[in-house]
This record gives structure tokens, C-alpha cells and sequence, in this order.
């Protein structure tokens, strides 16, 4: 399984790197996940996260994001509505304060040990015009994201394999899809509650002049209450 999901990752990237003139990156994430039920089917989530970048010499953003969302459709479908804070290192190099709404409905169906899962999500984030001009404020992303989960049985550990496009809908200079994301992760379960997960992601830059793949390894601490 863990081959079938190492040649998929390669599959879905390398159809990205046949563009010439691109340049790399490496980064690293550290986070921290919770997630409460409220009662019925209504859930509270919150999500601290720190990513480097520049070869992990250059700390890129601080991000603090609270949710709440909604389950239907015995368990098949979540409906979720994010705001995040955003402290984020800018071109022009220098740290800015960004906000961000998020509203995404997910639906997942599962075969035997398999999870299958499609997630589309509108995301807006808002500039602090005070630090500089923005072209467009604020700039609206719509993504769209499929992953296969795969566990065996009575087993702690769980292995994900995701895929997804960012389309910029509202700027008409820069306007269409223009990011691919892949992730490959694999879950510990530490607890009944507890849980840690390891994961590699690969961000590559469509329709650029310059595009940049950016490699990142990561570590995410969960909870759920």
C-alpha cells in the first residue's frame, strides 16, 4: 500500500515539472489540531500552525484558525464555515496581517478498509491595505480536493493521499487554476484521543511566468474531544 501510494504521489506532480524555467523549494510546518463536539451533529475546531520556507531559513506565516461545522446525510456530508488570522511574510519582505473566511462541504463515502473524499471550498482572504496596495482585495479562491484514506484493520496507523486545484475566480490579470497541491501523510494514533501525523506536501505554481514547487515536510499534533 505504502508503494501504490508513492507512485501515485509521483503520478500527480509530475505532470508539473514538464514546464521549463522552474525553481524549488524546501519547508517545513509544525501545527496543532483540536476538534470538540458540540452536541448532535455540530463541532467546534481550532488549528495553530507555524510553516517555514527559503530552505527552511525563513519563517513564512503564523496562522490561527477557529470552525465550526455542521454533519448530515448520516455521516456522509460536513458543511464548515473557518475564520483564520494570519500573520504571513509578503513579497515585498515584510509581515502582514491577513484574514481569512472560509465555507467548504465535504462528502465521504467508504469501502471496506478505503475512505473516499471530496471537499470543495471558497476561501477568501482580506489585505491590510495600511501595509501596501493589493490589486484585488479580498483575493477568493475556490478549491477543490480529493483523498483516499486507506487503514488496515485494527491497526493504529492510517495512510492519506490527496490531490488538490486552486482556482483564483475574482482577478482578472492573474484569474484560473494556479496551484496544485498533493499531500502524502501517515497517521499514529496515540491515544484514543490523540493522535500524530507526518505528511510531505508538494505545492507546484501553474500558469506563471516563474513557477516554484515548493516542498514541504510537516508534523500536526490532533485531539478530539
Amino acid at each position: 500500500m505504502k508503494r501504490l501510494l508513492l507512485i501515485l504521489l509521483v503520478l500527480l506532480t509530475v505532470g508539473a515539472f514538464a514546464q521549463s524555467e522552474r525553481t524549488t523549494d524546501f519547508g517545513g510546518i509544525v501545527s496543532a489540531e483540536g476538534e470538540v463536539a458540540l452536541g448532535g451533529p455540530w463541532g467546534l475546531s481550532v488549528e495553530e500552525e507555524l510553516r517555514f520556507d527559503h530552505n527552511f531559513t525563513q519563517f513564512d506565516r503564523w496562522l490561527n484558525s477557529v470552525g465550526v461545522d455542521y454533519t448530515c446525510l448520516h455521516n456522509r456530508m460536513n458543511i464548515g464555515l473557518t475564520g483564520d488570522y494570519i500573520r504571513r511574510h509578503n513579497d515585498r519582505g515584510y509581515y502582514e496581517n491577513r484574514g481569512r473566511l472560509g465555507l467548504q462541504v465535504t462528502y465521504t463515502e467508504e469501502y471496506r478498509r478505503f475512505k473516499f473524499q471530496v471537499r470543495s471550498k471558497a476561501m477568501a482572504t482580506f489585505f491590510d491595505e495600511r501595509t501596501g496596495e493589493h490589486r484585488v482585495n479580498p483575493r477568493i479562491y475556490w478549491r477543490n480536493r480529493f483523498k483516499v484514506t486507506y487503514q488496515p484493520m485494527n491497526s493504529r496507523w492510517k495512510y492519506a493521499l490527496s490531490t488538490e486545484l486552486f482556482w483564483l475566480t475574482n482577478d482578472p490579470k492573474k484569474g484560473g487554476v494556479d496551484n496544485l497541491r498533493t499531500v502524502l501523510s501517515v497517521d499514529y494514533r496515540l491515544s484514543r484521543r490523540h493522535y500524530i501525523s507526518a505528511f510531505a506536501r508538494v505545492d507546484n505554481e501553474l500558469g506563471v511566468k516563474a513557477p516554484v514547487d515548493l516542498f514541504y515536510i510537516g508534523l500536526t499534533f490532533k485531539a478530539k474531544y
